[in-house]
Formats: C-alpha cells, sequence, structure tokens
C-alpha cells in the first residue's frame, strides 16, 4: 500500500470533513470517490444531500461556518438528530 499526504490548512480540512460526514463517509473514502472515476453508476451522496434545498442550505452554512463556531458531533446519528434527518 502507499501512502499520500498533502498539507492544507485547518479549514480546508474541515470542510473536506463536513463535506465527507453529510455523506456518510471517511475522509479517505471521500476523497478517492470525488477523485477517482468508477465504473458503477451509483448516485453520488453529496449530489443527493445537495438536492434537497433544505439540506443543501445547512450543508453550506456548515461548510462556511468559522472553525471557532464549529460544532463536533460523537456519532452520525448525533449529526441527523440535529439536522432533523
Amino acid at each position: 500500500m502507499s501512502r499520500l499526504s498533502i498539507e492544507i490548512d485547518p479549514d480546508q480540512h474541515r470542510q473536506i470533513k463536513t463535506l465527507a460526514t453529510f455523506a456518510g463517509m471517511s475522509l479517505k473514502d471521500y476523497i478517492l470517490a470525488r477523485t477517482l472515476p468508477t465504473k458503477s453508476v451509483e448516485s453520488d451522496s453529496t449530489e443527493k444531500l445537495l438536492s434537497s434545498p433544505k439540506n443543501a442550505k445547512r450543508l453550506r452554512a456548515s461548510v462556511n461556518t468559522p472553525a471557532s463556531q464549529h460544532v463536533v458531533f460523537e456519532s452520525l446519528t448525533d449529526l441527523k438528530n440535529a439536522l432533523g434527518v
């Protein structure tokens, strides 16, 4: 196995992690899914979330929230409860 490292600022990391969480994926799986083409025609979880205006608004607000106001959820269930999903 190979390892890939990139340097990004804390806000970029938080934004990517938030998107991965909303997609129900790990950072690794999210980045791989977004960068490498797949042969399956599965719908993209992020696109599915963004197709709902309510979720899209919440996701964009979350990504644009300064790190000092960032809320950390202990589990996906806590996140879903906070979103009312």
